[in-house]
């Protein structure tokens, strides 16, 4: 008789870190618990037309980032939202089928916005089913309010606390980190990664990760400033899929020996790992890897809502700093690089965040 527990990871897009947060929980059961049956999935490949609903989101934070500041900050407003996606649960019951269907002792969601769909009724029909919520940003919201779950894992003692003043009880909060992928804690030989990548001198790299509001004009700009540095440095581009910021680059930094482009990666923790500072946004899960990892982080431009307060994390706690002007970049990277030369940046603990969470769900 197969008595291996079951637990359901549910992601959805909304950016990547969602995504990448499901990935690194099932990555570290794979590795670390073979007697627990792990499985992770986008609801939206479940149910596609969801799809929608997550580029509904990019199109909102990064065309109209004060919409969403609205939406995000005033209580009413993210009430009717939560109440329009509700409505969504009487034309469709392909979750709740897939859900069933599993059965799992666990569940687990990396992205909240879709549970008024099916959270009450999931819970109702599998009621010995533990429901678990990973909140991926270093904020809490009200959103995040839902009587049917019963656990929550935050990444500090204040999202706790924003949590508990949302009216989420104290007992159901539990402070854990946020995933982290368990490659980014394996220890690697740097110069053999630089080799892998063709980086052969001893320059300084810093790596961009191009998922931030910005134009081609003002991404060309930056970069020709950073190569152009008053350091030599090697400068990483990593475009997440977008081919016009590829193509772009590709055009006006093509045979510039520090000059390294890729369109996607699956080995985002290797080009991490070589950096001496990261360019990014303020992602929940890019300031927990780069946290994971000791890499100072530059902020560009970020959004309103969720972003505005990691980014607020970064730079209360000396992780790193915000621009809101991508000319900004070249003109507090002397202190980043200062930050990182010197491994100022606080000591954080080492142990990987899915290790608690799964040591509370199967207990």
């Amino acid at each position: 008789m197969n008595t291996k527990k079951k637990v359901l990871i549910m992601s959805m897009a909304g950016g990547f870190g969602h995504i990448r947060a499901g990935e690194a929980l099932l990555d570290f059961a794979k590795e670390h618990l073979p007697q627990t049956h792990v499985e992770h999935v986008d609801i939206a490949d479940i149910d596609p037309p969801l799809k929608k609903y997550s580029k509904l989101y990019d199109i909102i934070s990064k065309k109209s980032p004060l919409l969403w500041e609205i939406i995000y900050k005033f209580p009413p407003m993210f009430f009717v939202f939560r109440e329009l996606i509700a409505t969504r649960k009487l034309f469709n019951h392909a979750i709740l089928d897939y859900i069933n269907g599993k059965k799992p002792d666990v569940l687990i969601f990396t992205n909240v916005i879709m549970l008024p769909m099916f959270a009450v009724a999931c819970k109702k029909m599998l009621p010995h089913s533990t429901l678990v919520v990973v909140v991926t940003d270093y904020h809490g919201h009200s959103y995040y309010r839902f009587s049917c779950i019963d656990y929550y894992f935050v990444a500090t003692v204040s999202v706790a606390k924003d949590l508990e003043t949302a009216g989420i009880e104290k007992e159901k909060i539990m402070v854990t980190g946020i995933p982290v992928n368990p490659r980014f804690y394996v220890k690697e030989n740097i110069h053999d990664l630089k080799s892998k990548y063709c980086i052969n001198n001893d320059f300084p790299v810093v790596v961009c990760i191009t998922s931030f509001r910005a134009s081609k004009h003002h991404l060309v700009t930056m970069v020709k400033s950073l190569l152009e540095f008053k350091q030599k440095i090697n400068v990483v581009c990593l475009t997440n899929g977008n081919k016009e910021f590829y193509e772009t680059l590709k055009n006006n930094f093509s045979g510039n020996k520090r000059f390294l482009l890729e369109n996607w990666t699956n080995t985002i923790e290797e080009y991490i790992k070589i950096s001496d500072v990261v360019i990014s946004k303020a992602g929940g899960l890019t300031v927990s890897e780069c946290l994971a990892l000791q890499k100072p982080l530059i902020m560009v431009n970020p959004i309103p809502g969720q972003e505005e307060y990691n980014a607020a994390f970064v730079e209360e706690n000396n992780f790193g700093v915000r621009v809101n002007n991508m000319n900004e970049v070249s003109t507090v990277l002397p202190a980043m690089m200062v930050l990182s030369k010197h491994n100022q940046m606080a000591l954080l603990p080492q142990e990987n965040p899915c290790e608690k969470i799964f040591q509370y769900i199967l207990k």
